[in-house]
């Protein structure tokens, strides 16, 4: 069988859906030797799975209006040449939404209904091509996977008559080999050093935009009481994203020059030793399709404060703090609880230890290339 992806995302800086595609593609290639894949992209691709006799990488070049509608177009028609037996669509619901199902069967992964459920804080580009192109993606998809129960309840709820109940597979992530890795403390010191970071902080990842609500988090970093706020500083690891302006402004605004620490995205390497080294962990978005960064919180080792909304509650059952992401008062109380109280915290690391080892990139990969294989 001849199985296609979509590549453009792992590279890079990656995102979410970049790391599921890596980490899922990896889990296959290193089991299967039997199917043919053809891992699609726009760019030089290095990676040394690209040596393996059953994979084949194809560059679909193209600037401008290329890197648009035309662009996936191309690769729709590229694959159709290769004659190609199934294709995962893990970046983007253009060519699920072009293609005809006589001609290419297509297993969609489904991340979250961000544009639907809360388009404000999502970028506006890709809620305008998520909201047009989702619905026929779906109907037209042979498969269907979502990366949580809670996204399967969404698209299930969002499009009732199509009664996708069945046809949607539930493909949690899993946790990356380096987040498992224990860090001499030496090295941890060294690291923290290289970014300029006293050895006492609270530390937050992710994407520098509305749905992470890193405001809300400052708001309540400024709510800690003075002693707090000196011992430990906030340390916000994460790439610009949209209106994070508005991000440093409220810095200024709150008057937490000094105390709050931005790392522009940084090595895997660097991000776990940093994260081992912090004292709790925040992730208090308003909307996920999964939460990668709590499990890698957990597996790490450290203590996790996040939303009780959307799935968040999936992955973290009783090892993680909740907190109510719209209330300042409310993250603040949980920071200041984290902060002050030791066995607590080792209670939450114990729980998150045993929770981390439910999720596996492998048994992830098992799912789709059982459904295919159906």
């Amino acid at each position: 069988m001849k199985i296609a992806f979509d590549i453009r995302g792992i590279d890079g800086d990656r995102g979410g859906k970049g790391i599921w595609t890596a980490n899922v593609l990896k889990s296959i290639l290193n089991n299967d030797r039997e199917n043919e894949y053809y891992l699609y992209t726009n760019k030089d691709w290095s990676n040394t799975y690209k040596n393996l006799p059953n994979v084949h990488v194809v560059n679909i070049w193209g600037g401008g209006l290329l890197r648009g509608i035309f662009w996936h177009w191309r690769f729709y028609k590229s694959m159709l040449s290769n004659k190609i037996d199934a294709f995962i669509a893990t970046e983007s619901y253009i060519v699920p939404f072009l293609h005809d199902p006589k001609k290419l069967k297509v297993g969609l992964v489904v991340h979250d209904l961000v544009a639907f459920k809360s388009p404000a804080k999502h970028q506006k580009k890709a809620t305008w091509i998520e909201k047009i192109t989702l619905k026929q993606a779906v109907l037209k998809s042979e498969w269907i996977f979502t990366v949580s129960q809670y996204t399967k309840k969404d698209l299930v709820e969002r499009y009732p008559h199509l009664r996708l109940s069945e046809k949607v597979t539930v493909v949690y992530a899993g946790v990356r080999d380096v987040f498992f890795k224990k860090r001499d403390p030496n090295r941890i010191i060294e690291t923290q050093r290289r970014y300029n970071l006293d050895p006492d902080y609270m530390m937050m990842a992710g994407t520098l935009e509305p749905r992470k609500n890193v405001i809300g988090a400052l708001e309540a970093y400024s709510l800690i009481s003075p002693f707090n706020q000196q011992r430990y500083r906030f340390v916000v690891a994460g790439k610009k994203g949209w209106y994070y302006k508005k991000i440093f402004q409220k810095v200024k605004e709150l008057k937490l020059v000094g105390r709050v620490k931005f790392l522009e995205y940084i090595p895997d390497e660097d991000l776990v030793t940093l994260m081992q080294g912090a004292r709790l962990f925040l992730f208090p978005t308003f909307y996920e399709g999964f939460g990668l960064p709590i499990l890698e919180a957990m597996a790490n080792g450290v203590p996790v404060l996040a939303s009780r909304v959307s799935s968040i509650p999936e992955l973290g059952v009783d090892a993680i703090h909740y907190a109510d992401p719209y209330d300042t008062v409310d993250m603040a109380d949980g920071i200041t609880q984290l902060l002050d109280n030791e066995e607590y915290c080792k209670h939450l690391v114990g729980k998150g230890y045993e929770q981390v080892k439910k999720f596996s990139w492998g048994q992830t990969a098992q799912h789709i290339i059982n459904a295919i294989n159906a």
